[in-house]
């Protein structure tokens, strides 16, 4: 099971932190406001799997998949690199 974490962007990476200091086996997802710029502090902060949305799929309104594989690249770059700190 995965929890949530909504609105992310307002909680932010110390919220899960929070979270994970009394409960270290609760498998946190936040969704909301996840980019490329925050989401190496979300992994370092506990959290299990990102939720990205907008920041990810903005392309697809105009047919430009190929920035979408693009940025799918780049988010599973930064993941394997803070999981490795």
């Amino acid at each position: 099971d995965i929890i949530k974490v909504f609105p992310g962007e307002t909680l932010g990476p110390a919220f899960v932190k929070a979270v994970k200091g009394p409960l270290p086996q609760a498998s946190l997802m936040p969704t909301g406001g996840v980019s490329l710029e925050n989401a190496q502090a979300w992994i370092k902060a506990g959290c299990v799997a990102l939720g990205v949305g907008g920041n990810l799929t903005a392309g697809a309104k105009s047919g430009d998949y190929q920035s979408i594989t693009i940025l799918a690249r780049r988010f599973i770059e930064i993941i394997q690199h803070a999981r490795c700190q």
